[in-house]
């Protein structure tokens, strides 16, 4: 039985806006928005900035316990709780950033920042979209990842003013008040299932519902995953694998962009400059991206994310500064492809049935090869002093991935696509 168009529903836009909030918090208080916290911080406890940027990477690998911890509750209590939970647990940490004493308490308020930042956009936020579009997952995390790109564009020239006109300390307690706002609004609102709105999966009817989708409910069932079973199983460690090298292509990228374009020969200001172009191409590529995984498919759309990567790479590195344009536009272009595909792909394997469960071994297991983008930037820059080396790093990784995808059986475990395909 064909679907018929009916988009996501008020309930599932104002899930999709909530995480899109949570990717911009994301983006703002702990990515690119350290670029302006680190250097307030450092001078207000008067320490050298390096030591506040080596916090920030001891917070990223504590994130990754939190994120483990999440997955836990997230079976508990529900995606909702624990995405609107965890957004306010990331305002109160960046409330405390700002306003830290000595380098522990900074320390301490990030992990909260870092930990809670991650776990409430890929455990909470990454099991509703599950739960509520487990067949539109690309499309509807094409809107939720845009996040990450406003909180570049956005976020972080506004922290810039706020920072100078009213210190660090007001700054941050005025943004961490309004993102406990918007989770203590997320923690009434939210519904881990569409069935609690009195609606069906995808916005679907009743009867496209029995004829194309599982009956099984997915908030009371594990679909018999243990997690031995689910360490055991080929797809998992393809998913960890494939996408988790993505993200550390991405975030290596991202993390030490205005470096390599120094290197390549813009000033200061133009190196700057570009994150904020390259915020605006993802936020268009973004949208074209969910356009993409609705024709191709999550398979076909992973393939391409590869390949994308490994033909900017290879631009970049050869120097030749119209290539060097070129790559910087197909990164952009990417921003958003592969926190997407870090939620779709698993969703598209393992469905919508017992998602909680797979994603608390899953995003751990994910999160900590991503967070290894800092240690292979570091030693790399280390070793030979420049982040060409690193860029061919990337495209070899972003090729083992593109080929990790293609061995994917999708929707091998999926029991909505099994109702829909049981003739």
């Amino acid at each position: 039985m064909e679907q018929t168009k009916r988009g996501f529903g008020a309930w599932g836009w104002f899930l999709l806006i909530f995480g899109l909030l949570i990717f911009f918090s994301n983006g703002g208080f702990f990515a690119d928005g350290t670029n302006v916290i680190s250097p307030a911080v450092a001078e207000k406890l008067n320490v050298d900035q390096s030591l506040i940027l080596t916090m920030n990477s001891i917070a990223g690998v504590i994130g990754v316990l939190v994120a483990i911890v999440a997955g836990q509750i997230n079976q508990r209590i529900g995606p909702s709780k624990v995405a609107a939970g965890c957004l306010i647990l990331a305002g109160l940490g960046h409330i405390a950033t700002g306003n830290a004493v000595n380098v522990p308490m900074y320390l301490i308020a990030m992990c909260c920042v870092g930990g809670g930042l991650s776990a409430g956009s890929f455990v909470g936020i990454g099991t509703l979209v599950a739960m509520w579009f487990p067949k539109k997952q690309g499309q509807a995390m094409s809107v939720v990842a845009m996040g990450s790109n406003f909180g570049t564009m956005l976020f972080v020239p506004l922290l810039t003013v706020m920072v100078g006109a009213m210190g660090i300390a007001t700054s941050s307690m005025i943004c961490g008040l309004v993102a406990v706002a918007v989770g203590v609004i997320g923690a009434i609102l939210l519904r881990n299932t569409p069935t609690e709105r009195g609606l069906y999966p995808d916005n679907v009817t009743e009867a496209e519902f029995k004829a194309n989708y599982s009956t099984k409910p997915p908030e009371v069932s594990d679909a018999g995953w243990t997690t031995g079973k689910l360490l055991r199983t080929k797809e998992v460690w393809l998913c960890v694998f494939s996408t988790g090298l993505l993200m550390l292509v991405q975030m290596g990228i991202m993390t030490q962009l205005v470096a390599r374009n120094m290197e390549v020969g813009m000033d200061l200001a133009m190196a700057t400059g570009v994150m904020s172009a390259i915020a605006v191409i993802g936020i268009i590529g973004s949208v074209i991206f969910g356009r993409i995984v609705f024709k191709l498919g999550i398979k076909k759309a992973g393939v391409l994310t590869g390949v994308l990567y490994i033909v900017a790479m290879l631009c970049n590195v050869s120097g030749i500064m119209p290539l060097v344009w070129v790559s910087l536009v197909i990164i952009g272009f990417l921003g958003a492809a592969a926190p997407n595909l870090m939620n779709s792909v698993p969703g598209s394997v393992f469905g919508r049935v017992g998602y909680a469960k797979v994603n608390s071994v899953v995003f751990p297991l994910t999160s900590i090869i991503f967070m290894l983008n800092f240690a292979v930037n570091g030693l790399i820059k280390q070793l030979f002093n420049s982040l060409s080396v690193a860029y061919i790093v990337f495209a070899v990784l972003a090729l083992i991935s593109t080929l990790l995808i293609l061995a994917l059986q999708d929707h091998k475990y999926d029991q909505d696509y099994m109702a829909a395909h049981k003739k």
